[in-house]
């Protein structure tokens, strides 16, 4: 009897159906990300420039800063996924072996960049909630010792 061994290289993230629902996730999680940023500048801006006295006010225009430019990012990453989620029918028709696989590396490709994307993100989001939790014991502070 002779074993055949079956060679594959097919994850199960590159079937058409999975892929799609992929995107669908990620644009979900951008439109979602982009609302969260604007929240947190506002929440910025509202507890910690409150303090004119603290050394906050400029970390906290840096991470203004840094919210602007990732919000920016998502954008772009947005457009990139919507693009993508688009051009998913390419997997569904008949096409060449080639086509096939250049989709599956950019969605490889857009998976990584939106592991990336949100590594950024959580970062920043955990040192603007640092910031803003130690602008509000400094409120405390300041109310008690009047």
């Amino acid at each position: 009897m002779e074993m055949r061994t079956k060679i594959s290289n097919c994850y199960g993230w590159e079937r058409p159906e999975i892929m799609h629902k992929y995107s669908v996730m990620w644009c979900s999680r951008l439109n979602f990300i982009s609302k969260e940023q604007e929240f947190l500048t506002r929440m910025l801006k509202e507890k910690v420039f409150l303090i004119m006295d603290s050394d906050l006010t400029a970390k906290a225009e840096k991470l203004i800063e840094q919210l602007d430019h990732l919000k920016k990012e998502a954008i772009s990453l947005l457009r990139q996924v919507n693009l993508h989620r688009n051009g998913l029918r390419i997997l569904f028709d008949k096409v060449t072996h080639e086509e096939d696989w250049d989709y599956k590396h950019a969605h490889r490709k857009l998976m990584i960049k939106m592991h990336e994307f949100d590594s950024k993100n959580q970062a920043l989001k955990k040192e603007i909630f640092r910031t803003i939790t130690t602008a509000i014991k400094h409120q405390k502070q300041k109310r008690l010792s009047l």
